[in-house]
């Protein structure tokens, strides 16, 4: 399991704009699942902590998948690691692009290059990414991931260490392009 590999800084994308990124591909053979859908509880970790003040951040993690829809194949693991400007504070939403590797328990990995989007709607943290396998098992299946974190505690955002770690609901489906 590796996390991104290759990282590009921040951009100045919309979360419109990625759904341009989702719509190219390559074609899934018939007798692929037309969806695999994997889901888990993860911690994602930052340094230096969140704190009321944005500044640049490593902010990694790694899970394992229960998977279905995929025949054998039933658990996967997936990490990230990239850094951003981020706080406690929703000031911006941080993107990033990069290319991950998911191993499955079955069968070749998947090489997937994807655009990252933190938001932070009704107090939560939301993280996306979108993309593409590019490489390995379910090659041109495109790639969604959907990280719902809790806010932020305020108090520990006020102090100098910040907010160091956050755990969350995350669900990775890869879908037959159309």
């Amino acid at each position: 399991m590796t996390g991104f590999r290759r990282l590009v800084p921040p951009l100045a994308l919309s979360l419109v704009s990625l759904g341009a990124l989702v719509t190219s591909g390559g074609s899934a053979r018939a007798a692929d699942p037309p969806a695999v859908v994997c889901t888990t509880t993860a911690t994602q970790h930052y340094s230096p902590g969140l704190t009321l003040v944005s500044r640049p951040t490593r902010i990694t993690a790694s899970a394992t998948y229960a998977c279905t829809g995929a025949g054998s194949v039933d658990t996967a693991r997936l990490g990230f690691d990239y850094t951003v400007d981020a706080g406690c504070l929703p000031t911006s939403s941080p993107v990033t692009t990069g290319i991950s590797v998911l191993d499955w328990n079955e069968g070749p990995d998947s090489e997937i290059t994807s655009t990252f989007v933190v938001t932070r709607p009704a107090g939560q943290t939301v993280g996306t990414s979108v993309g593409t396998v590019t490489a390995g098992q379910f090659n041109g299946y495109l790639v969604h991931l959907v990280g719902t974190y809790p806010g932020s505690d305020p108090l520990a955002c006020a102090t100098p260490q910040g907010v160091t770690s956050s755990q969350g609901e995350l669900v990775l489906t890869l879908t037959q392009p159309f």
